[in-house]
């Protein structure tokens, strides 16, 4: 069924509207730089509930909560200087932040944990409905759990059209991938939970000290430090396959029909084959990155029962990419 009535343009009747349905304890989605999020009021039992419930998420898996700057936030966190470092150099922007709680933040929107993701989004959107509202938004990925991410409105009106209200429209996503999240807990000892668009390389020249990177092992049955660690993520209907970087197929190794090929950039040998796609004309990882998203999702809804996907370079933002396609393929690895 189409749901495309459900989205709105972000004209000021739009955006008052939405905001009133955020007051009201109901859930929307909404564009951020990164992908689009499904919102609700992070301070509210009934409306972090109805998240979950429109996600079939789990309730050990955290929600990022969204303030409209670091102000806000500290109302409802413990900071350090650490915290501050970051905001001032990528805030508002891609950049998430695990820090520990005050009693104001449920125990439902952190899996039970004593602390909290935090974010100040950079999407003018979704910085104008926090103005008009007296509480942070939590504002997970607006897609059915374990599903792709959206970087457009009308992926949220396919897949969760039935279940919300409205979707705001602010375009496509600048980024296309989630942000990067750092451990703070200990200001001494920070980590990268998840690889995003603000890279290691950058948190280490803010912060002056080297940033560990999560190893990636961790168990899915318990209560997660912070979204997007789960093993299997981000997966569409069709099966992945990933192929390393670089691996060079040619015309006669290209696959059948059914089965699509996503290259980082156009092959040297393509033809006019129907099931080749690219990512980016250069091969430029911001490029790769803000279209992966969008191409599994278009193909998966064309019906492609495989998707033959090359992974990126492993360097700066390729870390992200790659992490992504990996938990991905994950769904289908013990098939």
């Amino acid at each position: 069924m189409d749901h495309s009535n459900k989205i709105l343009k972000p004209n000021a009747a739009n955006l008052a509207h939405c905001a009133e349905l955020l007051r009201d304890d109901e859930v929307i989605g909404m564009p951020t730089e990164t992908v689009y999020g499904l919102a609700g009021n992070a301070l509210n039992t009934s409306s972090v509930r109805k998240i979950f419930a429109v996600k079939g998420r789990p309730l050990l898996d955290p929600l990022i909560v969204h303030f409209s700057d670091l102000a806000a936030a500290e109302a409802h966190i413990e900071t350090n200087d650490s915290v501050r470092q970051l905001a001032a150099a990528f805030w508002p922007g891609p950049l998430t932040i695990v820090v520990p709680k005050q009693a104001s933040i449920p125990d439902l929107v952190t899996a039970g944990l004593p602390s909290v993701a935090i974010r100040v989004p950079q999407h003018p959107v979704f910085r104008n409905i926090l103005k008009r509202l007296n509480f942070p938004l939590a504002a997970p990925s607006a897609n059915p759990f374990g599903y792709v991410s959206p970087t457009r409105a009308s992926h949220v009106a396919h897949t969760l059209g039935s279940r919300i209200q409205a979707v705001l429209d602010g375009g496509p996503c600048d980024f296309g991938l989630e942000s990067t999240i750092i451990d703070l807990r200990n200001p001494q000892v920070p980590v990268i939970l998840r690889h995003g668009p603000v890279t290691a390389a950058q948190v280490n020249k803010t912060l002056q000290i080297d940033v560990r990177s999560h190893n990636g092992a961790g168990d899915d049955t318990a209560p997660q430090s912070a979204p997007g660690l789960l093993t299997k993520h981000y997966s569409p209907t069709a099966r992945v396959t990933l192929l390393a970087h670089g691996e060079t197929l040619t015309a006669d190794a290209a696959p059948e029909s059914g089965i699509a090929l996503i290259c980082n950039q156009k092959p040297t040998w393509h033809t006019d084959q129907a099931n080749i796609f690219w990512l980016s004309e250069t091969g430029e990882l911001n490029e790769i990155a803000h279209n992966l998203f969008e191409l599994i999702q278009r193909l998966d809804q064309q019906g492609y029962q495989q998707l033959w996907i090359e992974q990126a370079t492993e360097a700066g933002l390729g870390h992200a990419i790659n992490d992504r396609l990996g938990r991905a393929a994950a769904k289908h690895e013990a098939e």
